[in-house]
């Protein structure tokens, strides 16, 4: 294989990625799963379950290298859609619950460097596991902590020299989250993750993948307009993940994005959640020039 071509094959693989990357903490596999909109770790009644759609659109025009300059002639569109089903219940006198994510959709328009890269118009991602407890579960003060583990497994379409959103990889997402008020009508909610991969042992021409942990920081600061109503400013970042193509280190990424969403109860069971954001901050990834996200909640 010649170095242009290995080249060209380890782009095609990477993009995916990092291109999961720019969706701030929604992208493939784990990241998609581990992503956490305002209020999110309020726990609902044992014996509810609830349905969740959720749609993702993303676009980039910049391409940011590691050493953090610009590269010309580069873009990404991203549309994914995610169907999440979550049941909760109590194991003793504490609330859990347990939850399956299935992420679908597709890559588009994408270019590093001014060089097109084959992607999925249409692909289904990776699915992810997940079980949540609740050590403080106290709605009396309007106090919550949580830790939801991940389980993604490697259900994904994938194909080392076309960009889709399988990651070919297993991996675990350990995620802790506090919710507290801060004043009548405020509230804050606090997470991290660190998420450990598995080898993806099908790269380019064969090579093995390894990647190094990766840990996101996510804040929001939410205002109640009303009991149906809530305004959320939020900040996320996202570092580390560093691959090892072949034994060749390829530098970590880190994305930071700013958030604003607001999330409106259309009736007693069913909520509306509209999300916008941008990247502020990019490296070694493609960073999003804007973000959009929908997601309709329906409990039963």
């Amino acid at each position: 294989m010649t170095l242009k071509r290995f080249f060209e094959n380890a782009l095609r693989c990477t993009v995916p990625l990092l291109s999961m990357a720019t969706l701030g903490p929604l992208g493939a596999g784990a990241a998609l799963a581990a992503d956490a909109q305002p209020r999110d770790f309020m726990p609902a009644p044992a014996g509810t379950h609830l349905g969740l759609l959720y749609y993702l659109h993303g676009s980039s025009d910049t391409f940011v290298d590691s050493n953090g300059d610009e590269v010309p002639g580069s873009g990404l569109d991203t549309n994914i859609g995610i169907a999440r089903y979550v049941y909760f219940f109590d194991v003793g006198d504490m609330r859990a619950d347990i939850n399956v994510v299935q992420p679908f959709g597709g890559l588009s328009d994408m270019s590093i460097g001014g060089a097109p890269l084959a992607s999925d118009d249409f692909s289904l991602g990776d699915t992810s596991i997940v079980a949540t407890f609740w050590p403080l579960n106290d709605p009396e003060n309007n106090r919550y902590f949580a830790v939801a583990t991940y389980l993604t497994l490697p259900t994904g379409e994938y194909d080392p020299n076309v960009a889709s959103l399988g990651s070919n990889r297993w991996a675990v997402t350990v995620q802790p989250a506090y919710y507290f008020n801060i004043a009548p009508k405020w509230s804050v909610d606090v997470v991290g993750d660190v998420t450990i991969y598995g080898d993806n042992d099908d790269g380019p021409g064969g090579i093995t993948i390894e990647k190094d942990p990766n840990f996101t920081a996510l804040s929001w600061l939410n205002y109640h307009a009303s009991d149906a109503t809530t305004v959320s400013f939020g900040v996320s970042t996202t570092w580390g993940g560093e691959e090892t193509w072949g034994g060749v280190d390829r530098g970590d990424s880190q994305v930071t994005t700013l958030r604003l969403a607001w999330s409106q109860m259309l009736n007693p069971t069913t909520q509306l959640v509209t999300e916008l954001s941008t990247d502020v901050d990019a490296e070694n990834t493609f960073k999003r020039d804007f973000g959009a996200l929908l997601r309709l909640a329906k409990f039963f």
